[in-house]
């Protein structure tokens, strides 16, 4: 046979049809059952990695958005709140006149306060720490609602730092609570309270970062940092108990200053020296922790009294705490046990 009647005679290559795209993956009327199964699978597989990138761009762009909201606001206060400060007094005068009655100068809205209150009237303050805390710090009628909601009323996971609703911040000195308690995230970005745990990492970052600023809508006020400690929140994770720091908003009988005090000094991760004593006023800065769920991490400071400075206060009595007192389910996972210490 001639090598042309071979070729002639051998089966010709027939190429493969292309299916368009609803013959690949969309059920049709002749399919049989594994192919229908087979595209319903393909279907739902595609839909869900839509639905996952769709959730994940929305999840990292709430965290770019947060991050410069974070940094617009910092700015902000940087520029507006240092010019502020030379214009405002730290404390706010009174006097009292021949008949033995207060008079109190009026109270004027910083101009950062202004600011921010055309952003959000909720707003009562700004809180600092260097290179560790930069917030905006709103009020509520409740402790719910900025937990999930960012400071232009959007619903954000990331939420705003806020005041206990409780908390009276704005107002004379004296009549403001004895404790001012904060809430914020702990942002894994480093915004909000999400760098707090530099003070659990190392008890020692106290010594570079000892104070606490934060002002209201009327004056600017500095704290240093006497305490920080990681606490439980339910009371199966300490044999029934919970030490309620929260509620120490003013100190009374309920909530008595020398119990506070007490608890402070056992479990905090370190002990600075600072005198306090129950006329003084304090702030609260608390966050999630990650010890068990659920756990709190918190720092507290006791405001700067007439005559205090950053300069002049005597910070040398700083010590790490070799026994801090945490909460049983603590023990229960690292082993050994709290020792109560003698006197």
């Amino acid at each position: 046979m001639a090598m042309s009647d071979e070729v002639r005679s051998a089966p010709r290559y027939k190429p493969k049809e292309k299916k368009s795209f609803s013959e690949s993956f969309i059920p049709m009327r002749g399919d049989t059952p594994n192919q229908i199964l087979s595209k319903v699978i393909v279907l739902i597989s595609i839909l869900a990695l839509i639905v996952c990138g769709i959730i994940l761009g929305v999840y990292f762009y709430h965290i770019f958005e947060a991050k410069q909201n974070h940094s617009k606001f910092k700015a902000k206060y940087n520029q507006i709140g240092s010019v502020a400060s030379g214009e405002v007094s730290a404390e706010i005068v009174t006097t009292i006149d021949e008949n033995g009655e207060i008079i109190r100068a009026p109270l004027v809205t910083m101009p950062f306060a202004e600011e921010m209150m055309e952003i959000n009237p909720d707003y009562v303050g700004y809180v600092s720490i260097p290179n560790c805390v930069n917030e905006a710090v709103v009020q509520a009628a409740d402790n719910d609602y900025y937990l999930k909601k960012n400071i232009y009323g959007q619903t954000r996971s990331c939420g705003t730092v806020f005041a206990d609703f409780r908390n009276v911040v704005n107002d004379y000195a004296d009549l403001q609570s004895d404790n001012i308690i904060l809430y914020g995230h702990n942002q894994r970005d480093g915004t909000m309270f999400g760098e707090m745990d530099y003070y659990k990492w190392n008890a020692k970052y106290w010594l570079k970062n000892p104070f606490i600023y934060f002002d209201n809508r009327y004056e600017q006020s500095t704290y240093v940092i006497i305490a920080s400690f990681i606490i439980n929140t339910e009371p199966e994770h300490d044999n029934g108990n919970v030490f309620e720091y929260q509620n120490y908003i003013n100190f009374t009988d309920a909530y008595p200053f020398e119990t506070f005090i007490k608890e402070l000094n056992d479990r905090s991760h370190f002990h600075t020296g600072i005198d306090v004593n129950e006329n003084d006023k304090f702030i609260t800065l608390s966050t999630c922790s990650y010890e068990w769920e659920p756990s709190r991490h918190v720092i507290i400071g006791r405001k700067l009294r007439s005559g205090e400075t950053t300069e002049n206060i005597d910070l040398s009595g700083f010590e790490v705490n070799p026994n801090p007192k945490w909460p049983a389910v603590y023990y229960k996972y690292n082993g050994g046990a709290y020792i109560e210490p003698a006197g």
